[in-house]
């Protein structure tokens, strides 16, 4: 079972420090020349945002540490010089966050090859776990997950000296009783790694320019082989990911080294705010839908039944595409993810059904909600043990994507962040049209 992950806590004296190291940052930012462009942010209005992680101002160059391939060869730092690199700490035996970290940097890559990047950036991942990620464990992981990007292990001394550069700890700890198997070989494993978790963006000059703690943030969105490493801690990151990072948040902070304008709507308006459209503005875009989905909106603000009911609307919506969100009075990220839902609603309610249900929660608080909470749609009243003939409920919000044949082609536990992730996955598991961002 991994990684059991160092939580490492802030004294005073390191907070007062970082405040004082992030004030520092900003006066030096004002002054910092892109190495590869010349230029500044300040001499560039339109260069994206920084978008999540500190900024390192002044770094040693990255040692020159040999490493291994997962095709044997050897490598260094120094090989992607004139390239920048994205590089994560990992190990394929992990079962709570590496898999999220796979996912996301499996995301960031297809993100670069649309936006033409991809040459230019190396992604890549270094093993925390060097007694056991050999070569032919990463191809091995590679081939089973479907990751396309750089897997990278070496000796243990080398590779603990190449992380300790960067600040990142692992070491052994006893295993689990009963003992996990490994997905390998089958066989009980020995031990345990913990690790601390970290990203790391280094410029094509081999200098470290910023560091990311923290969980990667898929949304929810897992394909089947990663996710089948998750035990349930993993899945439990995987609903609430802490001090999370996403691709996009990834790709934004190249643009932002890079000196370009923001790849992505997120990046561009430096916000994933939304505000809810209005009752006047959702009556004429709903306006000549189907009768069934009208029958839906005319519905809406309302809780209908329990159960058994929602599942009689889902058969009587067989033939359309339908959105169902799991959503509770008292969950703060259904109120977050609130005005999306509205948007989605709005703008695909012509072609999509849209249904709530309140999971796990009172009558007169699930009322109260709904009141401030206007959408285009009704809900229903469950629980969350009753919806698992449906779907497994691991975390709130959850949406369910069902198909017009009525079978449910995608869970997503967790809030959207952004109006064009829930977008993307409307039109990929709803609508069945092919998006690049919903690959994972």
């Amino acid at each position: 079972m991994l990684p059991r992950r160092l939580r490492i806590g802030l004294t005073v004296g390191v907070a007062v420090a970082a405040i004082l190291l992030i004030a520092g940052s900003v006066l030096a930012t004002l002054q910092h020349t892109d190495q590869t462009t010349g230029t500044t942010a300040a001499d560039t209005p339109s260069t994206a945002p920084l978008a999540t992680g500190t900024e390192i101002v002044t770094a040693p160059r990255t040692p020159d540490i040999s490493l291994v391939n997962a095709e044997g060869q050897r490598v260094s730092m120094a090989s992607y010089r004139g390239k920048w690199v994205v590089l994560a700490s990992a190990m394929t035996l992990c079962q709570e966050v590496c898999p999220m970290t796979t996912g996301a940097l499996t995301q960031l890559q297809a993100q670069l090859r649309k936006a033409g990047l991809a040459k230019k950036v190396v992604v890549a991942e270094l093993t925390v776990d060097p007694w056991r990620d050999d070569p032919q464990r990463l191809r091995a992981y590679q081939r089973m997950t479907g990751t396309d990007f750089t897997m990278l292990t070496g000796s243990p001394a080398h590779v603990h000296s190449l992380w300790k550069f960067f600040g990142v700890s692992y070491y052994k700890v006893p295993e689990d009783t009963p003992a996990q198997i490994d997905w390998l070989t089958h066989k009980p494993l020995t031990f345990d790694v913990d690790h601390t978790d970290g990203l790391f963006i280094v410029n094509p000059s081999g200098r470290e320019v910023l560091a990311e703690e923290g969980m990667a943030n898929v949304h929810g969105k897992l394909n089947r082989a990663l996710r089948s490493l998750l035990d349930a801690q993993g899945r439990h990151d995987l609903a609430h990911p802490q001090l999370a990072w996403t691709s996009t948040d990834v790709l934004d902070d190249l643009d932002h080294f890079m000196g370009r304008p923001a790849t992505t709507a997120a990046g561009a308006t430096n916000t994933t705010t939304s505000s809810a459209p209005t009752e006047q503005v959702a009556l004429k875009a709903l306006d000549g839908s189907p009768k069934p989905l009208q029958t839906l909106h005319g519905q809406s603000d309302r809780l209908l039944g329990s159960l058994s009911s929602l599942q009689a609307r889902i058969k009587s919506l067989r033939g359309y595409p339908i959105v169902l969100n799991a959503w509770a009075s008292w969950c703060v990220d259904c109120r977050a993810e609130y005005p999306l839902l509205a948007n989605a609603s709005v703008r695909y309610g012509k072609k999509v059904a849209f249904l709530g249900v309140d999971v796990n929660d009172s009558a007169s608080s699930a009322v109260d909600f709904i009141d401030t909470h206007r959408l285009s749609y009704p809900s229903y009243t469950a629980s969350s043990k009753n919806l698992s003939g449906l779907a497994d409920l691991i975390g709130m919000p959850t949406t369910i994507f069902i198909n017009r044949a009525g079978k449910v082609t995608e869970v997503h536990t967790g809030e959207y962040d952004a109006q064009s992730t829930l977008d993307d996955d409307i039109q990929h598991f709803a609508l069945g049209v092919s998006t690049v961002s919903s690959s994972s």
